[in-house]
């Protein structure tokens, strides 16, 4: 099994992640982030992060490969900040696996208790 990490994500977002041994794939459009995926699925990555912009452009072949034992695709938010994306498959998988929305209910954040007046 492959312990080698992919990054597909704009230039600005991936620059960052060269020196850390990760492999970066500066994508702008559709057509080069579906060239950077075949690579980076041909080059058997175990993790490949992808940001939230570009995993919405190519949301079809990303579902068609979700089931594949590798690459484990992490879509996280760019350097320009999140769409949502990420957090809503992550409240979707959680749900599908517990039956329910653990993560994200309305309430499900406690309030922090106030020292200074002890309530």
């Amino acid at each position: 099994m492959s312990d080698r990490i992919a990054f597909l994500g704009s230039k600005d977002t991936v620059v960052g992640f060269t020196p850390l041994g990760i492999s970066t794939y500066a994508v702008a459009d559709r057509e080069s982030a579906l060239a950077a995926l075949r690579e980076c699925l041909n080059s058997n990555f175990a993790i490949l992060f992808v940001t939230e912009m570009i995993a919405e452009l190519i949301e079809g072949e990303l579902k068609a490969i979700r089931f594949s034992p590798t690459p484990a695709i992490l879509v996280v938010p760019s350097i320009l900040g999140s769409t949502g994306l990420g957090i809503r498959r992550l409240r979707a998988l959680v749900e599908k696996a517990v039956g329910a929305d653990i993560l994200f209910r309305e309430g499900s954040v406690q309030e922090s208790t106030d020292v200074s007046t002890g309530e």
